[in-house]
């Protein structure tokens, strides 16, 4: 993939699961969109966001179509996790071991693969310490997962670390009696502006 000089920023949230009919994640995504507007003076980036639903198929099939077609300098995926108390990052996903069916009631179809694990190349205990040096200002904590759940969310950061994992991330954000909507976007726009300072070429 050739490098975009453009700041190019896609992020993604899910839809409706469950019991979940407001998915937090993208809720936060769309909190996101209305303070990256505000805040180009801060932190100035073109924001792609997209709403993924549920659904292993269509999760196969989009990401890759996604980093094709925006060439993101950073891939920031969103999700749910209902036992989460502050905003968690997900340091690695595999490809295997995804039982429990999507919003379609289908499984993951698996190949006959070795196991495979693949780690974010992103320092993510650096993100993490930056969050919570700022949480007084954006009022959101993080923390730092070596499980992302076997479901969706660590589907979908298998298929874009498998793409390029110096750029990709996934972080799970708590559900809205936890942290409102508002408060996980300030927590995840903190984390989009240090990671384009830090990918970004001294001047």
């Amino acid at each position: 993939m050739e490098n975009n000089t453009r700041k190019t920023v896609l992020v993604t949230g899910f839809g409706p699961f469950g019991e979940h009919t407001v998915n937090a994640s993208w809720e936060a995504v769309k909190e996101l969109e209305k303070l990256a507007d505000e805040s180009k003076q801060t932190c100035d980036f073109d924001l792609v966001t997209e709403e993924l639903p549920v659904a292993y198929d269509h999760v196969s099939k989009r990401i890759p179509q996604l980093w094709e077609k925006h060439k993101p300098m950073i891939v920031l995926h969103l999700g749910l996790s209902a036992n989460a108390k502050c905003l968690t990052i997900e340091s690695k996903a595999c490809n295997k071991g995804y039982c429990r069916p999507d919003v379609n009631d289908q499984k993951c179809p698996e190949e006959d693969v070795p196991l495979e694990n693949l780690k974010t190349a992103i320092n993510i205990d650096s993100v993490c310490c930056h969050v919570n040096a700022n949480s007084i200002k954006h009022g959101c904590e993080a923390c730092v997962s070596e499980s992302a759940g076997l479901y969706l969310c660590e589907y979908t950061y298998y298929h874009s670390l498998a793409i390029y994992p110096e750029r990709t991330l996934f972080v799970h954000v708590p559900d809205l009696d936890v942290y409102s909507s508002s408060q996980s976007a300030k927590g995840v726009y903190d984390i989009i502006c240090y990671l384009i300072k830090a990918n970004s070429p001294p001047l």
